[in-house]
Order: structure tokens, then sequence, then C-alpha cells
């Protein structure tokens, strides 16, 4: 009787090993479809939180072109060049330079990486101004890099002019509006 039972023991044994076998190929593809899911939750958050800063930060440049605030603009990188607006500027391409610095300033990510684009309608009180800002999407992780490389982040923001503009229409290099 003893060894009858030996053999039904091992055979247990052997289905407990493939059961653990089985259990850990499982785990496995359950943790790279968990893991996926985190990462695209990641990289998702980053990229929405970028775009919320591109839109109110357009918004924001948008107002101050309709109200022609542009005294006290802060450096930013136009073009690829660090440019330094005067605290009151008198020229037009120098209000046109405070307007882009303090739209990237609004926007808040990185200056050279972010291009503005400023359409006018006109420049009389009334007509409408166009602020468009674009900012690259980049992968945090790398994991979705093949989805995410390539594409940009575009607001644009119309809003009617309240006073006439110091500036000048402008599109920086590169821009995506």
């Amino acid at each position: 009787m003893a060894e009858s039972a030996v053999p039904g023991r091992s055979r247990l044994r052997l289905r407990a090993q493939d059961a653990r076998g089985a259990v850990l190929v499982e785990l496995t593809l359950v943790i790279v479809l968990f893991s996926l899911l985190l990462f695209g939750i990641i990289e998702f958050g980053v990229a929405y939180n970028d775009y919320i800063s591109v839109r109110n930060g357009s918004r924001e440049a948008a107002r101050l072109a309709v109200v022609d605030d542009v005294k006290g603009a802060p450096s930013c990188t136009i073009n690829g060049t660090s440019v330094t607006p005067p605290a009151n500027p008198a020229s037009p391409s120098d209000a046109t330079n405070a307007l882009v610095c303090k739209a990237k300033d609004r926007i808040g990510l990185a200056s050279a990486k972010t291009k503005v684009k400023i359409s006018l309608a006109g420049t009389a009180i009334g007509q409408n101004v166009t602020v468009c800002a674009s900012y690259p999407v980049e992968s945090v992780t790398g994991l979705l890099a093949p989805f995410l490389d390539g594409k940009n982040l575009v607001s644009t923001v119309v809003m009617r002019m309240e006073q006439p503009p110091a500036y000048l229409a402008f599109s920086e290099a590169g821009n995506q509006c």
C-alpha cells in the first residue's frame, strides 16, 4: 500500500511544479501589461500637463497682446538667439520681442522649444489678434517614444484688440501654427 501511494505523490509534485511554471509565465505577462499601462498613464499625464501649460500661456499672452502690455518682459530664446527686451520698448521690433518673451514666460516650458506666432487682422481697436504657440511632445520614459516623438502641442487664441498694438506680426521659425 505504501508503494502505490508513492507514485501518486510524485505525480502531485510534478503537477505542482508545472503549476508553478505556469504561474511564473502568467505573472510575467501581467507585470509587462501592468508596466505598459502604468508608463502610458505617466506619459499621458506629462503630455496633458504640457498641453494645459501651452493652452493657458497662449490665452494669457493673447490677453497681454490685446491690451498692448509689453513692458517689463523677461529674457527668452527667439529663433535660437537669447533676447532681452528693454523694460519699456520704444520700437515695434522691441515690442514684438517683448510680447513673444512674455508669451513664452506665461507658457512656462522650455523657452527654446516653445514656438510663438502672432498674427494681426489689422491695427485698429476691435481688430483681431491671434496668438498661437506650439511645443514638441517628448517621451519621459522612452517607452512610448515611437508614438509621441514628432508630435506638437498647439494652441491658438483669437481676441479683439482693446489698444492699438505697438508690436508687429511675428512668426517664429519652426512653429506648427
